[in-house]
């Protein structure tokens, strides 16, 4: 069976660009610990092409995600600012469609 977003409070998703894993690990552990996200996952190697002062810029980046409740972006988005070596970090809210019902109560218990 799965859950709509409607049928629980709403669950969501923050999509976080970070230099590499040490970086995405410390942030995860933080985050978790402090019960603002159930759950992180870090994809380790992504290649990132963007302007940055007027110059092309391309590096190697990793990606981190972080599962958490609408009611808990701000405090999180706020939290990862604070320990993200980037001036201007990306950090994006990616709202979640069906979720399997045994993930979604699972998710949902770790944030109280």
């Amino acid at each position: 069976m799965t859950h709509s977003p409607d049928d629980e409070a709403k669950l969501v998703m923050l999509y976080v660009t970070v230099p590499d894993m040490a970086c995405g690990k410390a942030i995860a552990r933080s985050a978790v610990s402090h019960k603002l996200a159930a759950c992180a996952n870090i994809l380790p190697v992504m290649t990132a092409i963007y302007q940055w002062q007027g110059v092309l810029e391309e590096g190697n980046e990793a990606v981190l995600l972080l599962k958490t409740r609408q009611t808990l972006v701000v405090a999180l988005m706020e939290h990862v600012v604070n320990q993200h070596p980037y001036d201007t970090p990306c950090i994006m809210e990616l709202p979640l469609g069906r979720i399997n019902g045994g993930y979604a109560t699972w998710l949902t218990a770790q944030l109280q």
